[in-house]
């Protein structure tokens, strides 16, 4: 249920049938006075202003809140502590959480991706604080940032596979942990992230499978630069800076995104999960323009040719993975 002190029920229905029926039928006609009244395609209702009325999923994110609330600190914190050097106590945490500097990429087992997942984890803590203002749900996520920033180190990402997928979840949790868990040292913690990381990183985004680390295996070619601009634009809406939206700028995919946009499908082999997320960097470069700029009506939902062709791509082969693809997640 949607609380009526930002849009009423109706009024959010009349909204999103109109928008819905835009993308379903690509030669409708969109009045010039609804385009110009709406700047912004798409915004977001804060997590306070929702509330779930199914049991199932409501018993679901309590589950995850508890499960994630109750994982040890020194367990989250032992990988990055092993690659920056550090002494880890605790007890590791397993699976592809883990560090193993001996990892064998051929089994795709324990240690395939160590610490990938703690920005996301973070910014999972930071939504459910706002859901529920929960004082001890804010207090781990502030807890946890403060553990993580002594462990910011270049060792971490030169020793690690995923060095731009690592640093784009961070990136992520930080930004959440300022905006919804009210962190005041989130974006300075930002900060030393990114000038730590900034030397490990490809210049540009670098397509899946090629190569640009010398002397590493095939492995290491594996990573997701393609995907970062998303939450480097947020960092720049939220106010982290305006080299954030540089830096989003730089890691913009336009090798992939300019075919799309002529209407040409270039999906057929590439990694679904990661180049279906990387279409919200897109979106986002949008966001951060005047909709008069040209890089809006080119990626304008409702233009009948990217509609059509983006539409198609999707359903039909984005969820599939090609052979080529690896499993990840």
């Amino acid at each position: 249920m949607f609380s009526s002190r930002r849009c009423s029920r109706r009024r959010f229905l009349q909204s999103a049938s109109l928008l819905a029926a835009g993308a379903a039928s690509p030669n409708l006609w969109f009045p010039r006075a609804f385009a110009e009244a709406a700047p912004l395609p798409l915004a977001e209702f804060g997590y306070g202003d929702v509330t779930l009325a199914s049991e199932l999923h409501e018993r679901q994110l309590q589950e995850t809140h508890d499960l994630l609330m109750g994982l040890s600190e020194d367990s989250l914190m032992k990988p990055f502590r092993q690659m920056a050097g550090q002494p880890a106590p605790g007890e590791d945490l397993g699976g592809w959480y883990r560090y193993d500097p001996n990892y064998d990429y051929h089994t795709f087992d324990a240690g395939f991706a160590p610490t990938a997942t703690f920005g996301q984890w973070v910014s999972a803590l930071a939504r459910m604080y706002a859901i529920t203002g929960s004082q001890q749900t804010r207090e781990k996520v502030l807890r946890l940032n403060r553990l993580y920033a002594r462990c910011i180190a270049g060792d971490f990402y030169e020793n690690n596979r995923f060095p731009a997928y690592c640093y784009d979840k961070l990136v992520c949790g930080l930004i959440d942990s300022h905006k919804l868990a009210a962190d005041p040292d989130a974006f300075s913690i930002l900060e030393r992230t990114t000038d730590t990381a900034l030397p490990h990183l490809p210049k540009k985004a670098v397509e899946h499978g090629r190569s640009w680390r010398p002397g590493k295996d095939e492995s290491y070619t594996w990573d997701e630069s393609y995907t970062i601009s998303e939450n480097l634009f947020l960092a720049f809406q939220r106010g982290a800076g305006e080299r954030y939206r540089a830096l989003a700028v730089q890691y913009l995919y336009d090798e992939y995104y300019d075919p799309l946009a002529e209407g040409r499908d270039v999906l057929a082999g590439r990694h679904a999960y990661s180049y279906v997320n990387s279409l919200s960097s897109a979106m986002q470069r949008a966001t951060v323009r005047s909709p008069s700029s040209p890089i809006w009506s080119r990626w304008t939902p409702w233009r009948p040719r990217n509609t059509s062709s983006i539409a198609f791509a999707l359903q039909d082969r984005a969820i599939c993975r090609s052979s080529r693809a690896r499993p990840w997640s």
